[in-house]
Formats: structure tokens, sequence, C-alpha cells
């Protein structure tokens, strides 16, 4: 659990701490003051991205030369501090130099309002979807991750500087190191959304006619990859790029078996986005025996109430849970309160 945030130079959080002792974290106050980033620092601090943006550096503070975040969960303090030449990371005080090996020190789920993109977004945003949560739990996952795109980076660079090439031995090595990691990120990605599909199918009778189910959408079968990148050479030096492989991949979120994007109203997409972040919960644990941080930005906003009091009696007591809102949260339920003001903070149980 975590138990303290100390954020520095943070948007618009200049010099802010806040301790923290209850599982269940209600973040309230106007739109503006700051809620959103305290949850963008918790996801920033546990993942090394933010949610919000992928320019890291607008999330240091204007004229500021940096922002950094401390985290104590568990006993252990998560610092991550970003400056506009790079990040650094520690544990306890001890630097972390590769990404790679503080990644997944602290598992945090995440639902925000950018997430309804899983369903109305490209491709691409629903493949980084599904390398940030398998790579949390899985070192193996983002090894194979980093060596795909580095092997990927070769290759098409190798296409864009031959364009006349007739010797193919050093990009059939290429090719066939290529497919030996994609067909194992292949792999694990169908296993992931399998165990997903199956938590949908339990939560089918918790709404009414709430009937979700993903379809993996490969870009080309394993067999398919390896013919490809063996017999259509001449193909990929002409559009100088790696025409086929899982780093084209996608998958539809299906509403009563038509695609969400087409079938689903804004207030049943939200609560599909939702749900799918809950079965992420369930499968971290199963996968880690760990529990994740659960954070959820806006949650509320275009459910009704019924749907609203389902969702708060929902949560997880092994979970902890940070919930933004602009509105008071009602119910018989046992929470912190920390409330935002412009230009002030105040915190109260």
């Amino acid at each position: 659990m975590i138990t303290s945030i100390e954020l520095r130079n943070f948007r618009n959080l200049e010099n802010y701490k806040v301790l923290i002792d209850k599982p269940l974290v209600i973040i309230q106050g106007l739109n503006g003051v700051g809620k959103t980033s305290i949850l963008e620092s918790i996801y920033f601090a546990a993942t090394t991205k933010s949610h919000r943006t992928s320019v890291e550096k607008d999330m240091i503070q204007y004229e500021k030369p940096y922002a950094s975040v401390k985290l104590i969960e568990d006993l252990k303090l998560h610092e991550i501090v970003l400056t506009p030449n790079g990040k650094r990371t520690t544990i306890n005080k001890s630097e972390v130099r590769k990404i790679s090996d503080y990644i997944g020190q602290l598992r945090v789920v995440m639902f925000a309002p950018e997430d309804l993109m899983l369903i109305k977004g490209s491709p691409s945003e629903r493949r980084y979807f599904l390398d940030m949560e398998l790579m949390q739990v899985s070192k193996t996952y983002l090894r194979n991750l980093n060596s795909y795109k580095k092997i990927l980076k070769q290759r098409n660079a190798l296409l864009k500087k031959n364009r006349n090439l007739t010797d193919y031995t050093f990009l059939n090595i290429l090719g066939e190191q290529l497919y030996d990691v994609g067909i194992q990120i292949f792999d694990e990605r169908q296993k992931f959304i399998e165990v997903l599909n199956q938590k949908f199918k339990v939560n089918k009778t918790k709404y009414k006619d709430f009937d979700v189910e993903i379809q993996y959408e490969p870009n080309v079968t394993k067999e398919n990859f390896l013919k490809h990148l063996k017999t259509k050479q001449k193909q990929d030096i002409m559009y100088e790029t790696t025409t086929a492989g899982i780093h084209k991949d996608d998958f539809k979120l299906l509403y009563k078996g038509l695609n969400a994007k087409d079938s689903a109203s804004q207030g049943t997409s939200r609560l599909i986005v939702i749900e799918l972040k809950l079965a992420l919960l369930e499968w971290i644990k199963e996968v880690t025996q760990t529990d994740a941080v659960l954070l959820l930005d806006d949650v509320l906003s275009e459910l009704d109430l019924e749907r609203q009091n389902l969702f708060m009696s929902q949560l997880s007591k092994n979970h902890q849970v940070f919930i933004t809102t602009a509105l008071p949260i009602n119910g018989q339920i046992d929470f912190q309160k920390i409330v935002l003001q412009e230009g002030e903070t105040i915190n109260a149980k």
C-alpha cells in the first residue's frame, strides 16, 4: 500500500506531500487543480511513462529544471527524477540504471478518459496497452519486446539503405531473429487476451446485457510471418520497411458481438474499459501474487447512478484505489478524502 506521495515541480504541484492511511482514497476538487496530476505521478513512478503525453518534459513545471516523484509503498521508497535530458530512477535511494529492472517494482492499473481510445483509437494505441500491461508482470516479455524493436530497427535501416539489394543473407538472418522473438510475443499476447476474455465471461452477469469480448487480430499468423520474411524481401525493399509482423497487431473490443466502436454508447464504452481494468487487477494478482494499485481518473462521470453504486460497491478491499472526482462521493464506504483547491491543498479524513 502507498503510504506517502511527495512531488516537486510536477505539473501544477510545485511542492506537495500527502500521507495515506486508507486503502480507498478519494481525491476531490474542481477541474484544473491537480487531481489528475497526482494519479499521473503514481503511474509515472511505477511505469516511467505518462498516460497523458509522450513528451515527458511536459510533466516538468514551467521554467523549473526538474520534476520528481517520491512514493513510499510497503516501506519501499520509489523515486523518479525527470529533467529535459532524461530520467533517474532509484529504489530505497539506490539507483536502478536499467529501466527494465525498475518497471514491475510497483504495479499499477489506470483508468483515464484517454483509455476510451482503446475502443475508438488506432491500432498503435491498443498495441501500447498490450505492451504496457504485459511488461509490468513479465520481464521475459519486456526483454523480447526490446529485442524485437532493436532487430526491427536494424532490418528497416538495411531496407532503406539498400534499394538495389540482391544478396539477402544478412536480411534473412535478421528476419529469422525477428521471427524467433516475435512468435514469443505473439504467444504471450494471445494468452493474455484469452485470460481477459475468461474474466469478462464471469462479469457477464454483473450488469444487465453486458456481453463483452476481446478479439485478437494479429497482423499475420506465425506461419505466414515466417513465410513473409523468407519470400517477400523484394516487397519489403520496395516499401523500405518490414511490412508484416507483430508490430502491426491489433485487437477489437466487441459488445454483444459487434465492434464496440460502432455499437456501444459513450457510457457503455466507459464501462467496458473500466471492467477491462478491473480484469487486469485480477490477472496481475494471479500472475504475480501481489496486488496492484488501481488509479481511476474521472471514473464515475457518464455512468448512471445505479451503475455508479454497483461499481463503488464492488471495489476490492484487497487493492488500494485512488479515485478523482469533481463531485462528492455518496455511500457508506470507508475512505480517505483529499480535497484539492486552487493555490492550496487540504487533506482530510
